[in-house]
């Protein structure tokens, strides 16, 4: 077995890099296993070279663990690696809770059908729609009732006429 200072230092290391790694490979399971090879360096701290060298320890690694994600947070999406995860696209205006809003009464076709859930064109543009009430097929007119954040709700237009070819 190694020596305890080498162990404690061994933990650290690998603590910080399996925390690192869940990066790369998201799931929980590297980031949870880091996180308890970090605590256990702290507590070997704490066991073999008394409270007050655990404490600084433990300061440090909390430390360490915040400039680390600060840096992480600056450096991270200017990589190369980074440009290739993170999301680069804007929500364009038009698709923004305020033009939803501004959408209640307003006609439109479903593009795909509604089941609840689908895509219509209201207004010109493509919308993402949960249907209230009835399924609907594509090709259906339709009229946007509610607008509550990013969800906008729609019926059937004229709400009694069941979907052509169903009976």
């Amino acid at each position: 077995m190694p020596e305890s200072s080498s162990l404690i230092i061994v933990l650290f290391v690998v603590g910080f890099a399996l925390v690192a790694a869940e990066v790369f490979l998201p799931g929980l399971i590297l980031g949870t296993i880091g996180f308890f090879c970090l605590m256990a360096s702290v507590i070997l701290v704490y066991v073999q070279y008394g409270s007050s060298a655990g404490l600084l320890a433990a300061v440090l690694v909390g430390g360490l663990s915040l400039i680390g994600f600060i840096l992480w947070l600056n450096f991270f999406p200017r990589t190369r690696i980074g440009r290739r995860l993170m999301l680069k696209a804007r929500q364009p205006a038009d698709l923004t809770a305020a033009a939803h809003q501004a959408m209640i009464g307003a006609s439109g076709e479903a593009l795909t059908p509604l089941r609840p859930s689908g895509t219509a064109q209201i207004n010109g543009k493509r919308v993402d729609v949960t249907a209230v009430g009835d399924f609907l097929e594509s090709g259906e007119l339709l009229v946007v009732t509610a607008a509550d954040g990013m969800r906008v709700a729609v019926r059937r237009k004229d709400g009694l006429v069941s979907a052509p070819g169903t009976a």
